[in-house]
């Protein structure tokens, strides 16, 4: 049964933050490309923002105290297998990609970053992986793939071992009118991508046709914008709407052309979806499930 997480406490102070996690990646390397930076940016923001309201990196029960192997599908940034392996400094932790965070000279001794397709066999040893944990890669899944992916983490994890699976809905909910004229184009992209935009009403399904056991759904509503009158929400809010100005920045020629606006025109819709969250109390939902294997 799913479990709606309301937010009531302030998180304990989080250690103080680097300037950009894109710094800590990119050091000294001057072949980065500007929307990777953006992008790396944005990702960084919305780990925090998750980090905060869920207290955590990981909802799992895991014992962190035992020297574990963990792995970070989809590590994107790296933002949160750098975090891990900075805590869990007994634990081995690997980030896994198409691509990797492009300087690793600084990196903790007990992180590595494994190149590779998650749609093919995994450069990792059966029954090897403690603890797996993906998080926003449902845009890179076509619905033909959800099983096979769920199969190799099967392979890859050892008897008894936990994945972790974190995926926000494609889109806000309690939109708006230009919010849902959004919404359904990014709908129609999703849909002639292959892609599955009702995804989260069947990865459990999923998960069990995979055999994995014990699998615990969870959700987390975070506000946008800083309509709620609660101050901690109020303040993730805020943190979350800086996300989604990020979002549509970042994406802003890939969507102007897709639409056919000028530079100009695509301001003023993001400027109106902006202010529709406010408006109409818009919200993201994440999904969470937890599973064991047998």
């Amino acid at each position: 049964m799913a479990a709606a997480i309301a937010v009531q406490s302030i998180p304990d102070p989080l250690p103080p933050r680097r300037k950009s996690i894109t710094e800590f990646f990119t050091k000294r390397n001057t072949k980065v490309q500007l929307d990777d930076v953006r992008e790396y940016d944005r990702l960084q923001r919305q780990h925090y923002l998750l980090k905060s309201a869920r207290k955590a990196n990981a909802w799992a029960p895991v014992d962190f105290s035992q020297p574990l192997t963990i792995l970070d599908v989809g590590t994107g940034n790296g933002i949160w297998a750098l975090e891990m392996a900075q805590r869990e400094v007994h634990c081995n932790v690997i980030g896994l990609d198409v691509r990797v965070p492009l300087d690793h000279a600084i990196r903790p001794k007990n992180l590595r970053y494994v190149q590779a397709d998650l749609h093919q066999q995994w450069p990792l040893e059966s029954d090897s992986v403690d603890f797996i944990f993906q998080r926003n890669v449902s845009p890179e899944i076509q619905r033909n793939q959800w099983v096979s992916l769920y199969q190799e983490m099967m392979r890859v994890l050892k008897p008894g071992g936990l994945i972790e699976i974190l995926e926000p809905d494609p889109t806000p909910h309690n939109p708006g009118p230009v919010q849902q004229a959004f919404e359904a184009f990014l709908h129609t992209k999703w849909d002639k991508a292959n892609l599955s935009f009702d995804f989260a009403a069947s990865i459990e399904d999923w998960l069990h046709e995979t055999g994995f056991q014990l699998i615990e759904t969870k959700t987390l509503d975070i506000p946008i914008g800083e309509w709620p009158e609660e101050p901690e929400l109020k303040q993730f809010g805020f943190i979350n709407m800086e996300t989604q100005k990020l979002f549509f920045r970042n994406r802003k020629y890939e969507f102007s052309s897709q639409w056919g606006f000028s530079s100009e025109e695509y301001d003023r819709a993001v400027q109106d979806i902006l202010e529709e969250f406010e408006e109409y109390h818009g919200f993201s939902r994440y999904h969470a499930w937890i599973a064991k294997k047998p």
